[in-house]
């Protein structure tokens, strides 16, 4: 399993306040060549587990986890957070943070049950590193509730439990038999501006290009097309042609590598196109009119014609699901 280098920098830097060096985990395991700039890198799981090891026994603090959590400055997160900024409903934000833990930090796997009086956020690592599984369970309720306040237009009052719980822990933290995060359903800043400072549908395409990268195992030509035309968006999509002048190809030398790799320049579009689709479908702001402008149709029936293969119903029903499923 791959994991972004991303999130270990972001413990290495509050080890660094603590005076350990970053290079005094990541020379010895071999690790000097990460780039903690690069929010493209990855590493071994295995590796991972070593630093933090490694970590752990510099610190001797039980609470790091946490404490590495409240010094991350939110903003280090990049895209995503530029992305949080623009969500207008709960169940949006979720979307979005499973997706990007699906791709960045696989191995924390998230569960989240919406009512109308609570939303909780279950967290769990399915392994036996229980030590420092729960320094990294307790680091992400922590960033989870940080970008949860941000969110919100006001006061927010949370309950975070760990099976570890001791008297030294936070005062918003409880004993539990596992790791969550639990609050009553808040409004929205983004949810109350009628114009955002980053429009959502230009943001998408960076962020899908993002996940594409961190994605891709292998360097396919696939992938390699993909993460040309989440380039080119403007947010619409570009045609063959373009992306194929854009690797100095022939459209039809393109379609042929595709082939060999049991691919074509369709499925990859419409494929890309039901992912922009499935994130702007949570967002309110978008009509279906709308919808079908930014994913480059002619005319709204040819994108309910897709939508309907793509998610079995048409985008009014699909919705109105989601906005049932939090109510």
């Amino acid at each position: 399993m791959k994991i972004a280098a991303i999130h270990l920098f972001n413990f290495l830097e509050y080890a660094q306040m603590r005076g350990v060096l970053p290079q005094s985990v990541l020379a010895p395991l071999q690790l000097s060549e990460l780039d903690e700039k690069d929010q493209t890198q990855l590493m071994e799981e295995s590796d991972f587990y070593l630093a933090l090891n490694r970590l752990h026994h510099y610190l001797q603090d039980d609470l790091w986890g946490i404490k590495a959590g409240k010094f991350l400055t939110l903003k280090l997160l990049g895209l995503i957070y530029r992305i949080s900024r623009q969500v207008t409903t709960m169940e949006e934000a979720f979307h979005y943070l499973q997706s990007y833990l699906e791709t960045t930090f696989p191995l924390v796997k998230m569960q989240v049950t919406l009512t109308g009086e609570q939303i909780t956020v279950f967290m769990q690592i399915e392994n036996d590193h229980e030590k420092i599984n729960r320094v990294i369970l307790e680091n992400v309720l922590t960033v989870i509730s940080r970008e949860i306040a941000m969110m919100a237009t006001g006061e927010v009052a949370f309950t975070l439990t760990s099976p570890y719980y001791q008297a030294s822990y936070p005062k918003d933290w409880q004993l539990g038999d596992s790791f969550a995060i639990s609050f009553a359903p808040i409004l929205l800043k983004a949810g109350l501006r009628k114009r955002h400072e980053e429009q959502l549908d230009l943001l998408l395409p960076e962020y899908l290009k993002l996940m594409q990268k961190l994605k891709a195992a292998e360097n396919s030509f696939s992938n390699t097309v993909k993460v040309t035309l989440l380039s080119m968006s403007d947010p619409h999509l570009p045609d063959i042609t373009t992306v194929s002048e854009a690797l100095y190809l022939t459209p039809r030398s393109l379609q042929r590598r595709l082939e060999r790799e049991n691919s074509s320049f369709r499925e990859i579009l419409l494929d890309l196109k039901k992912q922009i689709c499935s994130f702007l479908l949570r967002h309110q702001e978008y009509s279906v009119t709308s919808m079908s402008h930014i994913l480059g149709y002619a005319e709204p029936a040819a994108f309910i014609h897709s939508f309907k293969k793509w998610f079995g119903d048409s985008p009014e029903r699909v919705r109105q699901s989601l906005r049932n499923s939090i109510s």
